[in-house]
């Protein structure tokens, strides 16, 4: 019994090691104490139930269903929990507050990087969850953290100030707990949706605003409880699994179905490199476009063009019309077949040629506007608090108010 243990432990070792070693090449690890963390934290003791080549694989591992097969609960993609740890900027002695606990593996990440001077908290609506995490964090050795059952858009006030909230659930909003219990100068990151787009936006607490630092795409279940928002989908053909996720204000009735009638394509002309964040464009086309959406075609069919990205390409509905953000190989300087891709906007239903020529227009607008050093900044006000909101574009919240210009 003892070998087979220690040959597990091995094993799990290495596959540990092989995905940080991954992780770091692809950048979403930057810094050695993110690295050192994953390293000493074994994922696959939060997730028993994966076998581990899935424990540690570079993708997300579903642990709670509920009786319609829909998740509740999960561990998240590595790579996307490397990416926010680091732009959480944990230290040592750093008080830290999570929203939503999973199972427990982020929790024991935050609590190798504050160190024994500091302290990590999590909250989860679910009681379920709640039990797991406590058990998990307890086998591993990081007694130490709390784990309350809660709702987490009050956040954790026994404990408050914190000089790090990180949330690990999709939130369409920055509920008045989170900055009430953010210290001055602390940080607070968060996949926030904005329109049908989800990003981790990183932001600064100063005088009572929160600025964005960093914004990648991400994708998370969403919040429940208080802050729940609603959203819809629609399936956009007959017999393909390929849908259309939109908040509940959008008119996305006429896009049921419309990928069964013939289309148009528009070609931009504009270039994106192997590797270049899309956040920035993702960003932008749902700050132009009420309708904005997110597209998905878990199993790549979507017709010819190619969707710029699987799960969260750009979409907007209008009516009947339908567009989306498509992209192509781009020729070389010798008309071959180059590594660059071209984006392209693919228009249908009635209308949907005039549409994917306005999208169209705003990646150009974008292209010519939000490139290399230049970033959209979102700047966050609370409502109601403080001067009146202006920005390239503004997007109004129950709680808050967004500014987002370019920086």
């Amino acid at each position: 019994m003892g070998d087979r243990t220690d040959t597990t432990c091995d094993e799990a070792r290495r596959r540990r090691a092989g995905l940080v070693d991954k992780l770091r090449e692809r950048g979403s690890i930057r810094t050695a104490a993110v690295g050192d963390a994953m390293l000493a934290v074994p994922r696959h003791r939060f997730v028993p139930e994966a076998p581990l080549r899935a424990a540690y694989a570079d993708d997300a591992f579903v642990t709670k269903r509920n009786n319609e097969g829909d998740a509740l609960s999960s561990a998240s993609q590595p790579a996307i929990v490397a990416e926010m740890l680091e732009q959480l900027d944990v230290g040592p002695g750093h008080k830290v507050l999570e929203i939503g606990a999973g199972t427990g593996y982020n929790a024991a990440l935050l609590d190798s990087l504050v160190g024994p001077d500091g302290s990590v908290a999590t909250v989860d609506l679910d009681a379920d969850t709640v039990k797991r995490a406590r058990e998990a964090l307890d086998a591993v050795g990081h007694g130490r953290v709390r784990v309350v059952q809660g709702d987490g858009e009050a956040g954790l006030a026994d404990g408050a100030p914190y000089d790090r909230i990180i949330v690990t659930v999709g939130t369409w909003d920055l509920p008045p707990a989170w900055w009430d219990q953010l210290a001055e100068g602390g940080r607070l990151v968060a996949p926030l949706q904005i329109r049908g787009s989800e990003h981790s936006v990183a932001f600064d607490y100063t005088d009572g605003v929160l600025r964005s630092r960093s914004v990648i795409a991400c994708g998370f279940m969403p919040m429940r409880g208080i802050g729940s928002h609603e959203s819809q989908a629609v399936e956009l053909s007959e017999g393909r699994i390929i849908t259309f996720h939109a908040d509940k204000e959008v008119e996305a009735a006429g896009a049921r179905g419309v990928l069964d009638e013939r289309g148009t394509t528009v070609w931009t002309g504009v270039r994106i490199t192997p590797g270049e964040d899309t956040a920035q464009l993702s960003l932008w086309l749902a700050c132009a476009f009420s309708g904005y959406g997110r597209m998905s075609a878990p199993f790549g069919d979507h017709g010819k063009p190619r969707l710029m990205l699987r799960w969260g390409n750009p979409a907007v509905a209008d009516g009947a019309a339908f567009a989306y953000v498509a992209c192509r190989r781009g020729p070389d300087v010798n008309g071959a077949s180059g590594s660059d891709i071209e984006v392209g906007v693919c228009g249908h239903g009635p209308g949907g040629a005039a549409l994917a020529g306005r999208v169209a227009a705003e990646v150009a607008v974008w292209d010519r506007e939000c490139r290399g050093d230049v970033r959209l900044q979102i700047e966050a006000y609370r409502a109601g608090v403080g001067p009146t909101v202006e920005g390239r574009f503004v997007v109004p919240k129950r709680h808050s108010r967004l500014a987002i210009r370019l920086a």
